[in-house]
């Protein structure tokens, strides 16, 4: 019985940390459009979640740190209490990969290199804007949410979900994102953000 309430007392307690709801808006097309003018001004930001990764029957899950600084990047993804895990810094032009046993790795594309060393299709290039639920640079086709947010989006052969956004400063960014692809599936979810 004492069980039964330490669960109920823990599930209210979540419910009570949950962030509020952002009400609809009647003009999504333009609270959009305004909201995107905001977003392609964010180039600094780090962010602390969970991310998960499927391929077929074979997944993993991890914890990542990520920031980015204009082009700059630092990714590091580990596993449960900072064990193995690897590190992917770019700028745009090159990526290094560092394993969790010493190997450092050089490429151009990060996912090519992440999928040539690690065996995992990660889209980084354009997660860096997914992340923050906008589409990346080239064709998408994209389904606003009541909010006026970006709710669905399809880009790149990926099929990418925006959840719980919440307010971050003067802007609203996504607690979690899905992507789901022939290459594989990433669910993120965001602990924290910082701007």
């Amino acid at each position: 019985m004492r069980f039964a309430w330490y669960l109920l007392l823990g599930a209210l307690l979540a419910g009570c940390a949950s962030a509020p709801v952002i009400p609809p808006t009647a003009h999504p097309q333009q609270a959009w459009r305004e909201h995107l003018d905001t977003l392609k001004r964010l180039d600094h930001w780090s962010i602390d979640g969970r991310i998960a990764v499927q391929r077929g029957h074979e997944g993993w899950h991890a914890n990542i740190e990520w920031q980015q600084r204009g082009p700059a990047y630092d990714i590091l993804i580990s596993g449960p209490l900072g064990q193995g895990g690897v590190r992917l810094k770019g700028d745009g032009q090159h990526v290094t990969l560092r394993t969790s046993k010493g190997q450092t790795l050089t490429d151009s594309d990060p996912e090519a290199l992440l999928y040539r060393e690690m065996g995992w299709r990660l889209p980084v290039d354009a997660l860096r804007y997914w992340v923050l639920g906008m589409p990346a640079p080239g064709p998408a086709e994209s389904v606003l949410n009541p909010q006026g947010f970006l709710g669905r989006l399809r880009q790149a052969g990926w099929d990418i979900e925006f959840r719980d956004y919440a307010a971050q400063g003067s802007t609203a960014l996504p607690g979690r994102v899905f992507v789901k692809g022939s290459r594989g599936q990433v669910r993120l979810v965001i602990d924290s953000w910082k701007l």
